[in-house]
């Protein structure tokens, strides 16, 4: 079911192509666009230095006065092409499928700001939902924001049965003192080695700056089943520094 809107409260709007870097600052896709082209520049060389024998090979198989043949002759050069791209080309690991409504939640188990760890069966066991939100960092602007309005809304979370959990690649340690200094009640976990992160697809690598977890929030109910999910870059996240984001969660519970 949906809520009246331009959003959908539990799936982002599918004619939208998302954008990875919409969200970014301009320094960092200043950074990022200044490497583009060295790393190209590199995979081309790497190119032509693997099929520069095949070229070599085609010349000399050749009678030296009979250059036309050579030009005309592009079958051998193609294939001899292919194979050297196929014996410098890396093999990739099969990506994962990405989780959105209707998926599995991925389970996990990370160090909490309440002390000890947090895992995801613990929550599930205690909760009707998980509101499980992904952010940048600690400290910056928006996420302080983002922070301050779960905070806010934390007692219409707790009437309809869900417990609000944050997630970011930041240490226990910044984790307490953004919880001071923000007056959070609620856990924030330190998924350091962004493993996490990576498996819920929150995770944001960025030339130079290093890697963070990406704005994402879902909604899980008891059965550890994506009902929700909601991304900054895409747009289907309403803002977070307003009560919007969280009104739209809310709204999404009250949907099921």
């Amino acid at each position: 079911p949906g809520v009246a809107g331009s959003h959908s409260p539990l799936r982002r709007p599918p004619s939208r192509s998302p954008n990875p870097f919409a969200h970014m600052s301009s320094c960092v896709l200043g950074a990022y666009v200044t490497l583009a082209p060295a790393s190209v520049r590199r995979s081309q060389a790497c190119q032509a230095t693997a099929l520069a024998p095949a070229r070599r090979a085609i010349r000399c198989s050749a009678p030296q006065n009979d250059i036309d043949t050579v030009n005309v002759n592009r079958r051998g050069l193609l294939a001899a092409t292919s194979a050297a791209l196929a014996a410098s080309s890396p093999v990739l690991p099969a990506i994962a499928a990405p989780v959105d409504v209707g998926s599995k939640a991925p389970s996990f188990t990370l160090p909490s700001t309440e002390g000890g760890s947090l895992s995801l069966d613990d929550l599930l066991k205690e909760n009707q939902y998980v509101v499980l939100y992904f952010y940048n960092q600690d400290f910056s602007p928006g996420c302080s924001l983002e922070a301050r309005r779960f905070q806010q809304a934390l007692p219409a979370f707790a009437e309809k049965g869900a417990r609000v959990v944050g997630v970011s690649m930041d240490s226990m340690e910044k984790h307490e003192d953004f919880c001071d200094q923000t007056e959070l009640s609620f856990s924030l976990l330190s998924d350091n080695s962004g493993e996490v992160s990576a498996a819920y697809g929150a995770d944001l690598k960025i030339p130079l700056f290093g890697s963070f977890s990406d704005r994402q929030t879902f909604l899980i109910d008891a059965s550890g089943t994506v009902q929700g999910h909601w991304l900054e870059k895409d747009g289907s996240m309403a803002s977070v520094k307003t009560p919007a984001h969280t009104q739209q969660v809310l709204d999404a519970i009250e949907s099921l």
